[in-house]
């Protein structure tokens, strides 16, 4: 009877045994799989998480080029700013200027008016185009005896007097050819006084540039007859008419 006990517990010994050694092989088993699905679980996250690294990276590319491209933009904004700004101010300057000369240019209109209040009582004697070159105030040799003509006129009779406008075409800066005009008119001026001993207080001048055209300034012709010195002598409407008596009688 012992003896069937003792096998019988060895047995059921063995029997446990086995039980145990099978559910650690088990867990073992559970386990290995549970760590394996894990890692690749964590792998594929850790490659996800890479992922969404790299677009990261791109993205921060793309918005420093954007910055980049936004600041090269700025800057050529600022630049053309810059010069709007600066060509608002040119123009804005050529427009007091253009003012200023026709300011000067009317304030010389007046004084002549001023001079010649009795203006209806003289008559025109003589009138001649000096002729000038394009944008030159340089007197051409040319028209010397054209003015020689108008000094003999004037020393003919001690009341006629020498009117002179300066003129000029309708290129360039209003105020430049007010400027431009006065230069030709100098030119003339200084020839008739020095050369031919006019007295400076029978020489009347003005200058009026492209403001008051003879002739057509969309033409080339036009242009130069614009580019002159206007000689206009007058002489008292007594002294013409005496004059003209005179030739009458002979």
């Amino acid at each position: 009877m012992r003896r069937i006990v003792m096998v019988l517990l060895i047995v059921a010994t063995a029997t446990l045994s086995n039980a145990c050694v099978a559910s650690k092989k088990f867990v073992r088993g559970e386990v290995k799989t549970s760590s394996d699905t894990l890692n690749a679980r964590i792998d594929t996250t850790n490659g996800e998480v890479s992922e969404v690294r790299d677009g990261v990276t791109r993205v921060d590319g793309k918005v420093t080029a954007v910055d980049g491209r936004v600041s090269q933009l700025d800057t050529k904004t600022n630049e053309r700013f810059e010069g709007v700004k600066g060509e608002l101010q040119t123009v804005d300057q050529k427009a007091v200027g253009a003012q200023s000369a026709a300011e000067r240019a009317a304030g010389e209109v007046s004084a002549l008016d001023e001079k010649f209040q009795g203006r209806n009582q003289f008559s025109v004697a003589s009138e001649k185009s000096i002729l000038f070159r394009f944008d030159s105030a340089k007197l051409d040799a040319k028209y010397q005896s054209d003015l020689e003509e108008i000094a003999a006129t004037i020393e003919k009779d001690p009341n006629a007097m020498v009117v002179l406008e300066g003129r000029t075409d309708a290129r360039g800066d209003m105020d430049y050819n007010v400027k431009l005009g006065e230069r030709r008119v100098e030119s003339v001026k200084r020839y008739l006084a020095v050369e031919k001993n006019i007295p400076i207080y029978r020489i009347h001048q003005i200058s009026v540039g492209a403001a008051k055209p003879v002739a057509d300034n969309k033409s080339r012709e036009g242009r130069e007859k614009n580019r002159a010195v206007v000689v206009t002598i007058l002489v008292p409407k007594a002294s013409a008419a005496a004059a003209a008596s005179r030739n009458r009688n002979q």
